[in-house]
């Protein structure tokens, strides 16, 4: 069997081609690590994720917690994210154009039909990471 971190690339790859919305604001980011419940993956902000203030836009927040969730519940080896039920985003702190946040996303558990995760968005400053965003995902997962 593949690796977990092959598994959740292919089927990011896969969903990549089939979300116009995917490929266009996450096209640079780079999934490095998945373990069964975990993935980490980081992103360079660009002016295409920056609202008028010229920092991260909520839709680029909401975006990337619902795709993170959806690895992360793919790295317990299913093959679909599942279907959102409920999405919330907490603005912690902001990130600008030519920052990389780091993304990790966890599921808290995943159970017949429901899967619960977190999300979080950081950047590094002064060595120390601050938390840009955190939100928290549930999706309907029976297949």
């Amino acid at each position: 069997m593949a690796s977990v971190l092959a598994h959740v690339n292919e089927v990011w790859d896969r969903q990549r081609k089939n979300s116009p919305i995917y490929a266009l604001l996450l096209e640079n980011v780079e999934l490095y690590h998945a373990e069964p419940g975990l993935i980490k993956a980081r992103l360079p902000i660009s002016s295409l994720h920056s609202n008028s203030k010229g920092t991260v836009h909520g839709t680029l927040s909401a975006c990337v917690v619902d795709w993170a969730a959806g690895m992360a519940i793919v790295s317990h080896g299913a093959t679909s994210t599942g279907v959102s039920t409920d999405l919330s985003v907490s603005y912690l702190s902001t990130a600008k154009e030519g920052d990389i946040v780091e993304i990790e996303g966890r599921t808290g558990k995943v159970g017949k039909t429901l899967a619960f995760t977190t999300v979080t968005m950081s950047k590094e400053v002064n060595g120390k990471s601050t938390i840009v965003i955190q939100g928290s995902h549930t999706k309907y997962v029976r297949q």
